[in-house]
């Protein structure tokens, strides 16, 4: 039987498992977590939290020990943390919206299919890092990434999709993932963390996106996208986020570098990297 015979028949069976394969992968963005609620009101009026008590709040709520502590000293903490608990265990109706041609996000929906924040930002600060897991390239699940450049005005520094160049986002366009992690830097005081997102700020805005932007650009890249940003803004002070030490630099790889610490999680696997 000639070639061309079997052109249809394999014309059928990549188109098959592309859609397999899709939606695979579109389901792999989003985790729902396993437990039931629990009272959380005994645990959050003790004067002082034992180790327990911090694991079940993060099992619970998706947020760390450092930002408990910090919500401590508000006067509607108990209220604070019962909101994030709420949000945390409810089920997400999920759809998705076109970035470009090639590129989609997860987003947020209510049952009348318009994009809603489904999330409260735990407290952020400069040099805190964002991502998501929820944009994907035909059928590769990339993710995306950020650095909080400017606490006060709530913005982010981002590198965004082909044909534009790194600007400032606000911060709240990530309530509408339905996938969102917030890290820092372990052991580093905020003055370190506000000169990074100051450098960031400074050097980093207008650069022209390129998803095969790498690392030896020096400190002056004339190209990036959003994990070679996050990364290129702690190199200059000589913190390397990529957890591979590879060329290119990933979401996932920022997600597991050992200099980091979570601080909130929401649709993330509390027990993966990514």
């Amino acid at each position: 039987m000639r070639l061309k015979h079997f052109l249809p028949l394999f014309c059928i069976l990549f188109t098959l498992i592309y859609f397999i394969y899709s939606g695979i992968v579109e389901k792999q963005g989003y985790y729902k977590p396993l437990h039931s609620q629990v009272n959380l009101d005994p645990i959050l009026s003790k004067s002082i939290l034992e180790e327990s008590d911090y694991k079940l709040i993060f099992e619970q709520t998706g947020i760390a020990r450092p930002i408990v502590e910090e919500l401590k000293t508000m006067p509607d903490f108990k209220q604070k943390v019962l909101g994030f608990q709420k949000n945390y265990l409810s089920a997400q109706i999920i759809g998705s919206a076109d970035i470009n041609f090639f590129t989609k996000e997860d987003v947020i929906n209510d049952k009348d299919t318009n994009a809603i924040p489904g999330f409260e930002l735990a407290p952020y600060h400069n040099g805190y890092i964002f991502l998501t897991k929820s944009t994907y390239t035909m059928s590769w699940r990339h993710g995306h990434a950020g650095i909080v450049i400017d606490a006060k005005r709530g913005k982010t520094l981002e590198a965004l999709s082909p044909g534009t160049s790194s600007m400032e986002q606000d911060v709240n366009k990530w309530r509408y993932y339905p996938t969102f992690k917030m890290m820092r830097l372990k052991d580093v005081n905020q003055a370190k963390l506000d000169e990074i997102a100051s450098y960031a700020y400074s050097n980093l805005q207008g650069i022209p996106y390129d998803i095969f932007a790498d690392k030896n650009q020096g400190q002056a890249p004339n190209a990036t996208h959003c994990s070679l940003l996050v990364w290129q803004a702690f190199k200059s002070f000589g913190f390397d986020l990529d957890a591979t030490d590879g060329l290119l630099v990933s979401p996932a790889n920022i997600a597991s570098s050992p200099f980091l610490e979570t601080l909130q999680i929401f649709g993330f696997n509390p027990d993966k990297d990514w």
